[in-house]
């Protein structure tokens, strides 16, 4: 996908004038608050600003699923869909899975939370007007992402390509180009503005849809911002650029060793055999300025890989591949699960290897919690504490409102 689809750059044009609108409705009514009474004068507010909301949802959902048809005839790539998806179905909802006017409470609770700290108040509405802008942008945003994936979708055959908004991020840049043929699981965190961009494959090799190309754009001073100094160099020595990436998340707080494929289903441990990982800083730091035994230890570690550096991910095969419970195609059971899937154009959603990622995410919550209520630590063969019970019992409220889907920080 070389060139930005023109019909994804209107809608792009058209999305923020929408998201602009709906951000200024919310200035006009957030000045109404009175600091004397700031919940009750918000709520009289809200009985104005919640429809205004929803007429923005309607268009905002109706734009969405027009774009779909036109973003795919734009690269000859059209697709009937099977049914049509309903504008009137995404109004009045919250990105989270709440009512629209549950969610426009907060930003009063967050101004009041903010006297409380001891802000003044002047301090704390300023505070809880930015937290109704973001709510703004995040539920226009939203409302066409969910009206855009459903309309997709219903169309045999289609899914999405995740393109970047540079510049971007080093957990965004890992993710370029990943093709999701009916996954529902786009992690992103605030701000992100990636795209998803209606398509039947993905076609590498444009620095919006290749994490390579991505990186090799930036200088190396920037690389070195995106990606931290060793995880840069690291990349530019050869190491697989999600691995890298995805060391961060399991980091000791001394940078020194991560968890990140260490557990009995982690990639690195079933590939490698071993459950204690360095991670690039201290491989650097270990061989102080030696490159050849870095790049050995970074080969040892499990993040320069014997495929080399592939633009369409080290564990998802070629094209949209078969994702890591598939690792590329080797395992025959995944492999034919996806393989029925694509041929019929149905999924059993109770297969793991066809489950969306905020699915598995559910599924796994649910196991943890199901554990606990049997006594069992879902995290290995230790006792059962109060913490761990307590952590699963969260894990699993919190994916269950979100409906499995989660927000990277």
């Amino acid at each position: 996908m070389p060139d930005y689809p023109q019909a994804a750059q209107a809608y792009d044009l058209r999305m923020r004038r929408l998201s602009v609108r709906a951000i200024a409705a919310g200035k006009v009514h957030w000045r109404s608050v009175s600091g004397a009474n700031i919940s009750a004068s918000w709520q009289e507010a809200l009985a104005s600003l919640v429809p205004a909301v929803t007429t923005l949802q309607l268009s905002v959902a109706a734009e969405s699923v027009d774009y779909v048809s036109a973003a795919l005839a734009g690269q000859g790539l059209y697709e009937a869909p099977d049914g049509f998806a309903d504008p009137r179905s995404f109004v009045g909802v919250a990105p989270d899975g709440r009512s629209l006017s549950g969610l426009l409470l907060s930003p009063a609770t967050r101004a009041k939370t903010a006297i409380g700290a001891g802000a003044s108040l002047a301090e704390a509405l300023a505070e809880g007007g930015r937290a109704l802008d973001m709510l703004m942008k995040t539920t226009i945003s939203d409302t066409g992402r969910a009206a855009a994936s459903v309309d997709l979708a219903a169309r045999p055959r289609t899914g999405y390509v995740r393109m970047l908004n540079l510049p971007s991020c080093g957990r965004c840049v890992v993710m370029a180009g990943r093709f999701y043929r009916w996954n529902a699981g786009f992690l992103r965190h605030p701000r992100c503005d990636c795209r998803h961009i209606p398509s039947t494959e993905n076609v590498a090799g444009d620095l919006r849809t290749d994490a390579y190309e991505a990186f090799n754009s930036y200088t190396p001073a920037q690389q070195d911002k995106h990606f931290g100094k060793a995880g840069a160099q690291a990349i530019r020595d050869g190491a697989d650029i999600s691995q890298v990436v995805n060391s961060r998340r399991g980091m000791s707080a001394s940078g020194l060793m991560t968890k990140e494929g260490t557990s009995k289903r982690g990639n690195f441990r079933q590939a490698s055999g071993r459950s204690q990982r360095l991670t690039p800083q201290s491989i650097y730091q270990l061989h102080k300025g030696d490159r050849v035994a870095a790049v050995k230890d970074l080969e040892r570690y499990g993040y320069i890989l014997p495929g080399g550096q592939n633009p369409l991910g080290a564990l998802r095969g070629q094209r949209e591949g078969y994702g890591a419970l598939g690792r590329g195609g080797t395992r025959v059971g995944p492999t034919a699960a996806v393989d029925r899937a694509r041929e019929t154009g149905a999924r059993d959603p109770r297969i793991r290897a066809t489950m969306t990622e905020a699915e598995r995410r559910l599924a796994d919550a649910e196991s943890n919690w199901r554990a606990v209520q049997q006594g069992r630590n879902p995290a290995g063969r230790s006792p059962l504490t109060p913490v761990a019970a307590a952590k699963a019992e969260a894990e699993y409220r919190k994916l269950l409102r979100m409906n499995g889907e989660v927000f990277t920080r």
